[in-house]
């Protein structure tokens, strides 16, 4: 059996319910991180490929997994040319997602109304300056951004496939579209944290019928034409609800969440979730969802959400890798070896770091790989 085909294999008894021949591996390093181990300048590699191939490859030369380890969803020529304003570069080059309010407290009825065609007439001018003209100059810059888009994903794409024939990698847990909860896009998108929770005070009649009026969206982002029932897994990071009491989730977060994920499992496309922050107090909802989810846990108890959540579906997470920084390669070895003889019995589990490592400088490098190949090596639970 050659390397790819062990993957798939992994791959597919991981989906399937059964107990793999080892814990799958599908770590993530940011663009950041690759360049920064590679010694590359991070601005000068989101506009040359051939730096961008570099810095991808030397991280793949270092770090085992069982997927392409470097993840890079944002890219900086197609933002640039929008003017964006909710995702900009920073001084050295990396992606940030400041907080902004391009939508107005009494704007909820007009957002409501017609989500999509408020987004494209007064929001995106709102949230990307080079669309803030006439009609004309919105379409010219469009096409510059899409054209930007489209270079930099057939570059991207084109290392992917080197690099994946190379080291045989199977897919990810990431096989289709990036999504929100509606109500994170509200929150992150168009209102900001702070404006957010002072809405659920303030009129929250209107924050949860904008939040159904978004529902719709987000199922057509989750259904685009790359995404292929029964092959592809669409994205939903989860941000809002750990900042939010538990009527206010029932009420206005859940619903919506749930329908989403529910909708899309019955159309064959499963989701991967990741519970940002600390999602402990809703892991019954966690486990309410349909079997097919996966859920990347940030924080918690890797037992109780092994116990309350891992029974019928894939988790992962609960690893921080800063911990190399300040422990010794042993005790950084018992640390996975706990979690993954916690977590592995029975199946539905795969090693992945808590978060995405953004900088290389949060990592220590040896004692990190040693721990992913410890996972590789000695983690056959059937």
């Amino acid at each position: 059996m050659s390397t790819f085909e062990e993957r798939m294999e992994i791959r597919t008894d991981l989906l399937s319910g059964k107990v793999p021949k080892r814990v799958p591996i599908y770590v993530n390093f940011q663009l950041d991180a690759a360049c920064e181990l590679a010694g590359i300048d991070l601005i000068r590699a989101h506009y040359d490929p051939e730096l961008m191939e570099k810095a991808y490859s030397k991280l793949c030369d270092t770090f085992f997994a069982d997927s392409l380890p470097v993840l890079n969803l944002r890219f900086a020529p197609a933002y640039q040319a929008l003017g964006s304003k909710n995702w900009v570069m920073g001084s050295k080059g990396s992606m940030q997602h400041p907080e902004i309010e391009p939508m107005r407290a009494d704007e909820y009825d007009d957002y409501t109304k017609d989500p999509y065609g408020y987004m494209m007439t007064e929001i995106l001018p709102r949230i990307c300056a080079a669309l803030d003209t006439d009609p004309a100059g919105k379409a010219i810059a469009l096409a510059k951004a899409y054209q930007q888009y489209n270079r930099a994903a057939a570059s991207q794409g084109a290392i992917i496939g080197k690099l994946v024939q190379k080291h045989q990698y199977g897919p990810g847990l990431i096989t289709g579209n990036l999504l929100a909860a509606p109500f994170d896009f509200i929150a992150d998108q168009l209102r900001g944290f702070k404006a957010i929770t002072m809405d659920l005070r303030r009129c929250p009649d209107k924050v949860e019928a904008a939040v159904n009026a978004t529902l719709p969206l987000m199922m057509k982002q989750a259904t685009l034409s790359k995404v292929k029932p029964g092959s592809s897994i669409n994205f939903i990071p989860l941000h809002l609800a750990p900042y939010i009491n538990m009527n206010q989730f029932e009420k206005y977060y859940w619903p919506t969440l749930y329908k989403m994920v529910c909708d899309l499992d019955k159309m064959g496309i499963p989701c991967l979730l990741f519970a940002e922050e600390n999602w402990t107090r809703f892991a019954d909802h966690l486990a309410q969802l349909p079997e097919s989810s996966i859920i990347i846990f940030e924080y918690g108890d890797p037992a109780e959400m092994k116990e309350k959540v891992g029974k019928n579906h894939v988790i992962c997470g609960f690893f921080d890798p800063t911990v190399t920084l300040t422990k010794s390669k042993e005790e950084c070895l018992d640390y996975v070896k706990r979690l993954c003889d916690t977590c592995g019995p029975g199946g539905r589990f795969c090693f992945r770091f808590d978060k995405g490592v953004i900088s290389i400088k949060g990592v220590n490098v040896s004692r990190l790989a040693a721990c992913l190949e410890w996972v590789r090596d000695n983690t056959d639970y059937r």
